[in-house]
Parts: C-alpha cells; structure tokens; sequence
C-alpha cells in the first residue's frame, strides 16, 4: 500500500520525467492508465528514495496522516466543480473539497474557506509541507478559496475555470497575486 501511495504521488508530482514500463495486463495498470488520463500525460514508476531525494516536500517520513489526505485529494481529481457542493455526488467547491478529504482523514473542518483559515498554525509558503491548506482571496476579500498543497509548488484544488477538481499551480500569476495565506491541520 505504501509503495503504491508513493507510485501516485510521484506520478502526480513527476509527471513528464519517466516513461511506464510495459507490463501484463492488470488492475493496477488499468488504474494508471486512468489516472494517465486525468494528469494528460505518463507517469513514471520510481521507488521511494528517488521521490524523498527529488521532494523533501513529499518525504516518506511525513506523517501517515499527509499521505492519506494526498491520497484521498488525489482520488477526487476530475470530480465536477459545483457551488455548495461537499461530496463526490454532488461535486465540489474549494471549501467542500478540502472538508470532505479532511473529514474522510478523521479530521473536521468548518464548511467555508474563511472559517478553515482560522483553524491550524500559520504556514510560510518557504515551509509548506504536503497537506497544508493555501488560501487564496478571489471573489471576496479574505481567504475565499482554498486547496491542498500537494509539493513542487502544486495544490489540488476547485478549478472553475476547468469545471473540475484539477492540480493547480502556486506560480500562476492568477494565483501569485491573490495568496492569502497557509495553515497546517495535521
């Protein structure tokens, strides 16, 4: 199981630095090559040193707990965006995603974004680990979107401009000029 939460992350952080193996048919091939088709390109296959060594966001020492908020955060990427939504049935907004994934981890977090923001440890953007909530002022002033931050300067987050939960980018300019702030839950 570990192994297989460290092929996915690296997959997800990597994306574009490794070529898949060929191999026999199989489920887990089958799922890669469905995740293949959320990310829009291969993953590579790499062992945990190699991740720890490329990442030290994403280190295997980190808490079982990141892992399992990255794992589940990752599982909800290509899920519709929609306003008020908190659940994969009904789709997402930022604040019901992020409730949602912590909720499934054991943890309870308000419903919106400004009330999130009030919970937790500050974060620099220097100390960001994975796990750890970036909020961004959009619509209104204050933390108004929030997403997880996934390492390498990436969150997954509401993406309305897609229509789906996607991977964000910390050095969009979009973004750069509305951070808001982090908080670490975990």
């Amino acid at each position: 199981m570990k192994r297989w939460i460290v092929i996915l992350f690296a997959g997800i952080l990597f994306n574009g630095t490794g070529v898949v193996q060929a191999s026999p048919t199989s489920s887990y091939n089958q799922f890669m090559q469905s995740l293949d088709s959320i990310v829009g390109t291969t993953m590579p296959v790499v062992d945990e040193q190699q991740i720890a060594a490329r990442s030290p966001a994403l280190s295997i020492g980190q808490s079982g707990q990141s892992v399992q908020i990255l794992t589940l955060a990752s599982g909800m990427l290509g899920q519709p965006v929609v306003w008020g939504g908190a659940s994969p049935a009904q789709g997402f907004d930022c604040s019901g995603l992020v409730q949602y994934v912590y909720r499934q981890a054991g943890i309870n977090l308000p419903r919106t974004a400004d009330l999130q923001f009030l919970v937790g440890r500050t974060v620099s953007p220097a100390s960001l680990l994975s796990g750890d909530l970036v909020y961004f002022t959009t619509y209104e002033p204050g933390a108004s979107h929030v997403g997880i931050y996934i390492g390498r300067d990436k969150f997954i987050h509401t993406s309305f401009s897609k229509g789906v939960v996607a991977i964000g980018d910390m050095n969009d300019p979009y973004f750069v000029q509305r951070y808001y702030g982090a908080k670490r839950v975990l």
